[in-house]
């Protein structure tokens, strides 16, 4: 390399490496400056907004204007996951056979309130229930509760408040205001009627944990309440809406035709409005008066016109169309639910086989839904064990485990499959248990107390094979030693 070229190589490394340095400058010039801006405007990073929870609740009951009949669809949504994911039942695990069997007892007769609590989470976003001392179950209005958070930690929930205002049945005018603020301590539960307080009572909390829980659905970052699960398919159902509507008036028009006079000439035309037509004025919105022309015949009597042709005229088919428009929009409402057809309702007997192919994949969903429920089950289930405890001699506070119910009971099939497969030896015992459609805690416990089992029966066989060769050489006198003895 000659000294020009080695000149040339240096300036251009000179020049890339302060490139990549003001490069570097500006981008961390950039995202200083975005925070000094966001700090100075005080933009609060921790989102404590929520859904309109009166809005989804009227939508759910297609009270909402654009969602009267596409509104339908958020109760199947609701209760076919909340159905799948807790309708058959769990089982908690403890060390205590007490603890467990009590509270296991517990969630066998509150499963209605769960699946209550579940659809409530998934309709409006939110959902809090209250587990009362006596085991009983509330579920609150979720814009009746506001969070309490710490003085020196904003982000530090340490308790809630709910308020509920009550009319009396009687006089309507008059309201009684009930706030209960949940502590880990205790409870405080104030009464005002008309403004005015009037008690102010604090219970202590025994349990030392909250017995409010917040069952939050579909929660971003930083976000403090959740979503409601059709959030996103808002715009879908007005669409959807709209349609359908169009649809059914242009179907009413097909069942009552428009009555047509067809004239040959204009005059024809002018001399029948003369004949027939009648002036009326009428008042517009506006205030002002504006003069019309209306038919003064019956169309649905006799008629006879001279130089016209008379015929109903209806709009052409579109059922078709429109039914394929209909199908592609419910379609995008199953992927974004991701929702199997079948699990709609909507599967007949030629797709079956879609049916069982899609069901593997509903099901690890549903797998995944569970998961994020793991949550707040675990709550209520500590909460529930704390009060039990406190009222049951031989239950005791233990660490729980959830265990899941099978989403499908098809062992028939996994049995067939699983003695397949251990007779061909491509399977090891292990393998063939763990993959048995049994629930087994402990499968190298069991093999060990197989096996031996297997070693005593295989012992108990053969000393009774032995007893019984020394039975036979006893009967036939000896001779019969197992050999053939040379003449």
């Amino acid at each position: 390399m000659n000294p020009i070229q080695r000149f040339v190589g240096r300036i251009r490394e000179y020049l890339t490496t302060s490139t990549n340095a003001i490069g570097r400058t500006l981008r961390v010039a950039s995202v200083s400056w975005a925070r000094r801006v966001r700090s100075a405007l005080m933009q609060p990073t921790k989102d404590w907004g929520r859904s309109n929870y009166d809005w989804w609740r009227r939508a759910y009951y297609c009270r909402v204007q654009g969602l009267e009949l596409s509104g339908l669809f958020l109760k199947p949504l609701v209760s076919k996951v909340s159905s799948w994911v807790l309708g058959m039942g769990l089982d908690w695990k403890t060390t205590n056979e007490a603890t467990q069997a009590a509270l296991n007892d517990w969630f066998t007769t509150h499963l209605p309130d769960l699946l209550r609590i579940m659809r409530a989470s998934l309709k409006q976003g939110d959902a809090f229930a209250v587990i009362n001392a006596d085991l009983s179950v509330t579920l609150l209005p979720p814009d009746a509760v506001d969070p309490i958070v710490a003085d020196d930690d904003y982000s530090n929930i340490i308790g809630w408040r709910v308020t509920q205002v009550l009319a009396h049945p009687e006089t309507l005018a008059k309201r009684m205001t009930i706030t209960d603020e949940y502590f880990i301590d205790s409870r405080l539960h104030t009464v005002a009627i008309d403004g005015r307080q009037t008690t102010i009572t604090r219970h202590p909390n025994l349990i030392g944990r909250l017995p409010i829980v917040h069952i939050a659905n579909a929660r971003d970052e930083g976000d403090t309440f959740g979503h409601p699960e059709a959030e996103a398919l808002v715009e879908l159902l007005l669409r959807y809406n709209t349609t359908l509507e169009a649809a059914v008036d242009g179907n009413e028009r097909q069942g009552r035709p428009t009555p047509v006079l067809s004239f040959e000439t204009v005059a024809d035309l002018d001399k029948f409005w003369a004949d027939y037509g009648v002036r009326e004025s009428r008042t517009l919105p506006d205030g002002t008066a504006e003069t019309v022309t209306t038919i003064g015949v019956d169309l649905t009597q006799i008629l006879t016109v001279s130089g016209a042709e008379f015929q109903y005229a209806s709009p052409g088919s579109f059922t078709q169309d429109t039914s394929t428009l209909l199908g592609l929009m419910f379609y995008l409402l199953l992927e974004h639910a991701e929702i199997p057809e079948f699990v709609f309702g909507n599967a007949i007997a030629s797709s079956q086989a879609s049916a069982n192919t899609q069901m593997p994949v509903f099901e690890r969903f549903i797998e995944g839904r569970r998961g994020e429920a793991t949550g707040w089950l675990v709550e209520i289930a500590q909460i529930v064990n704390a009060y039990q405890s406190l009222t049951i001699p031989a239950v005791s506070q233990e660490t729980l485990t959830l265990q899941w119910q099978k989403l499908t009971q098809d062992g028939t099939l996994t049995l067939e499959t699983l003695k397949w497969a251990y007779a061909e030896g491509l399977l090891d015992e292990r393998t063939a248990l763990m993959l048995a459609p049994v629930d087994i805690e402990d499968v190298d416990m069991v093999l060990a107390q197989a096996k031996k089992e297997r070693q005593e029966r295989q012992a108990q066989e053969q000393q009774m094979l032995l007893d019984s060769q020394i039975d036979s050489q006893i009967n036939d006198g000896g001779n019969n030693d197992g050999f053939t003895q040379n003449a």
